[in-house]
């Protein structure tokens, strides 16, 4: 089978350096491997709309809006780094799958689909929505808002998914990238402040999606550092 950018076996828990930066252990990926593990994180982002279409379907849930969500305004510029940061998750499990050193692109690709999977459980056992304001306005930002809405119902809205799916991004990517680091971190913030302008997230669930981004880096550097090198470390 053709081999993929291979890296030392592991055998012991040594590390290899990433880019000169932090060390991860090494790790070996065929081709194959990393194509499955491109497609598995795909799946599971997919699961998104299943999830948000099946409890607005149900209905009930709470909101966890708090007072200063009373003084965010509706911004309709502010939908296009919203909308378009989706083609920038795109371009980076390519680039990740194609460029990423094996051991980083396991923690990249564990770490993102962790915080999903935690994400989706939260979705599920805690519903809770957003209240969103009518859109009246007949320009170019105002169409994209109500298509965003019809196509993204009001649930899953605690934590938000695109403050995690972002923020493990670019917490991945300036261990890879560093030199990258401040463009990443502006990106991040304005799609924050995107889902807060165009009234699609209360505060407490960019605060939430935050936490579960971190939360989804550490899984993922656990599962190569720890898990990994236990699985193939055992006796054959």
């Amino acid at each position: 089978m053709t081999k993929f950018r291979r890296s030392p076996a592991i055998k012991s828990p040594a590390t290899s350096t990433l880019n000169g930066q932090d060390s991860l252990p090494g790790t070996s990926l065929t081709s194959a491997q990393r194509r499955i593990l491109a497609i598995a994180l795909g799946v599971v982002l997919s699961g998104y709309h299943v999830i948000n279409q099946v409890m607005d379907h149900l209905g009930g849930g709470a909101t966890v809006q708090i007072w200063l969500d009373r003084y965010i305004p509706l911004r309709p510029m502010w939908v296009v780094p919203y909308s378009f940061v989706l083609a920038w998750w795109g371009i980076a499990i390519v680039w990740a799958y194609l460029r990423m050193e094996d051991s980083l692109y396991v923690a990249f690709v564990a770490g993102w689909v962790s915080a999903c999977l935690i994400g989706y459980s939260i979705f599920i056992g805690y519903p809770t929505y957003m209240v969103r304001p009518e859109v009246t306005g007949t320009g170019w930002a105002e169409w994209l808002i109500r298509f965003t809405y019809r196509n993204d119902r009001v649930y899953n809205a605690f934590p938000s998914q695109h403050v995690w799916n972002t923020l493990i991004i670019t917490l991945f990517w300036v261990r890879w990238k560093p030199e990258l680091r401040w463009g990443l971190w502006s990106l991040t913030c304005i799609v924050a402040l995107s889902a807060l302008f165009i009234r699609q997230h209360w505060i407490l669930d960019l605060i939430g999606g935050g936490l579960l981004g971190v939360i989804g880096y550490f899984i993922g550097l656990t599962v190569v550092t720890r898990l990994w090198p236990a699985r193939h470390a055992r006796p054959r």
